[in-house]
Formats: structure tokens, sequence, C-alpha cells
């Protein structure tokens, strides 16, 4: 007999996208599953809608509740899961037919705590397809640059035991970084298998103090973190500057930049894309004209 997979759907007014989602679980190979839908306070047909679905299929299950926030949402699925694996869905997008068993299929080869496959906005194939395994730092390292690991729990399937001391909150951008942080070993393949419509937004305050968190518990993930931290406060000037709004601790935030470029300048710049690094220099370089003139500047976050 298979394992049981719980799949925990996030819904809140996605009345035009809900029944594609949920025909993308209902379709998928591996049948092993308890399917969760969470329903946040819709003001749409999204409710009604929740309810003929379940209607539909035995593996279902539905829970209303007042609005409360995605974190909220998340936590009343993971009370009610029974499933050894979890994994998260938003209502707004779709899944393809192998993944639950592709990721399942990878737990059960590898000693890992965590499986993770490509998200994306498109349903591109790839010609070169990668399956890793990796230790915790290489993981948080991937997670930090987010060239290949996203900060988000779409498209990744955990252990249930993981959520046994981390909950979601208002702000889930250390979330993911806390369950890798009490993993073993994590799998990731590059194969995109959720296909989504947004990702996730998280304060760059807030991915500031999680990167300062990581520096100080682990040494070797430095560079990378400063490398997260300086690109997050250029975005945060840019932002503010374009729209005339007024930069929140800005003070602190520029001596942080200028100390990481001080110290680092070097071993950062290979990270940063052209634009990347004209604008690092033009802010280093005089912030009193950066202000002025980053208005007319090629955008910053391409």
């Amino acid at each position: 007999m298979s394992d049981l997979v719980s799949i925990i759907v996030n819904v809140y007014n996605n009345e035009d996208t809900l029944r594609n989602c949920i025909i993308s679980l209902i379709a998928q190979s591996y049948r092993d599953m308890e399917i969760i839908l969470i329903d946040d306070g819709s003001t749409d047909s999204s409710s009604k809608l929740c309810d003929e679905l379940v209607l539909t299929n035995s593996r279902m299950k539905v829970i209303h509740k007042m609005h409360s926030g995605i974190g909220s949402s998340r936590n009343s699925g993971l009370d009610i899961a029974t499933g050894k694996y979890i994994t998260f869905v938003n209502a707004s997008d779709t899944i393809k037919p192998n993944m639950i068993e592709n990721l399942c299929m990878a737990m059960q080869n590898y000693p890992i705590d965590i499986a993770i496959c490509s998200t994306s906005p498109s349903k591109s194939l790839l010609t070169d397809t990668k399956f890793m395994t990796l230790e915790k730092e290489d993981a948080l390292r991937q997670l930090l640059l987010e060239k290949n690991i996203k900060n988000t729990v779409l498209g990744k399937l955990f252990k249930r035991e993981l959520f046994t001391s981390i909950r979601f909150s208002e702000d889930n951008s250390e979330v993911l970084t806390k369950l890798f942080e009490i993993s073993n070993k994590i799998a990731f393949t590059n194969n995109c298998y959720y296909i989504c419509e947004n990702d996730e937004k998280f304060a760059r305050s807030s991915l500031i103090n999680r990167d300062i968190r990581l520096m100080q518990l682990y040494s070797n993930l430095k560079i990378y973190c400063q490398y997260n931290i300086m690109v997050n406060i250029q975005l945060e000037f840019y932002d503010c500057f374009c729209n005339n709004m007024p930069v929140i601790n800005g003070e602190n935030m520029y001596k942080m930049f200028m100390q990481i470029i001080n110290d680092n300048e070097d071993k950062i710049i290979p990270f940063l894309s052209y634009i990347q690094k004209a604008h690092m220099y033009l802010l280093a370089n005089d912030y009193g004209n950066y202000k002025r003139i980053c208005p007319v500047l090629p955008e910053l976050e391409l």
C-alpha cells in the first residue's frame, strides 16, 4: 500500500481557477491522496464551488473559515491532515499529472525529508533535466540565491513530522528556511511540475532579518546572505525613490549596504547582473544623486 499524501489547497476568491486546479489534483497518477480545501472566507462563488466539488470525490474535504490569510489557512489544513506527506497548492495554480508520484518516488528512494520540483508560470519542456540531493547548507544556499529553489512551500513535498514544531504566520518568509534547518537531506529536480500564476511575495525587511539570522548561524553562507541582503536593500531604495516614498530605517540600511560592499564587493560582484552592478555603484558613490536619477535608470527588478 502506498503512503497517503495530504494536499492542502488554499482558496480565496478563486471562482475562475478553482475547478481547473482541482481537476489537476484529481488527475494525479498517484492515487493515495486526501485533498483538503481551505476556503478562507471567499466573497465570490468559491465557497459554493468547494461544496459542489467535494461531493464529486470521496478523497476531498472542505473547511470554511473567516478570512484570516494564507498562513492561517495552511495551519487549518495541517491540523486535520492525516497523510505521511504534505504538499501545498494555491487554488489559482495547477500541477502536472505526475507531480505527486515523482516527488513521492524521490521520498521513498532517497533518505530525504523534502522533495522539490521547479515552479513556473509556463509549461515549457526541459531538454536537460537535473536531479540532486542536497545537504542542509547546500539547500539553504540554493534558497538564498533563488536560482533553483524558490522561497515558497509550493512545488514541494514534506514529511508530515516537519510541521510538529513549525507553523505558518502572517509573514511566512522564514517558514521554508526553518523547514530546511530541521531537515537532514533535501532533493531537487528542475522538472517543472507546478504551474504557478504568481510567486509568493515577502516584505524585504523580513527577508533581510532572515538572512541576518542565517549569516549568524552558518558562517559558510555569509557571502550568499550578504548578496541577498544587498540586493533587497537596493530594491527597497529603488522602489521608494521611484515611487516618491520614504525609506523606513533608511540610514541603518544604507550603513549595512556600504559595509557589505566594503567587506566583500569582489566576492559578491560575480552574482550580480549588469544592471544590478550599475545601480550598486551609483548608490554607493552618491546617495543623493542616485535618489535624483534613480527613476530614469534601467529597471532594477527584471
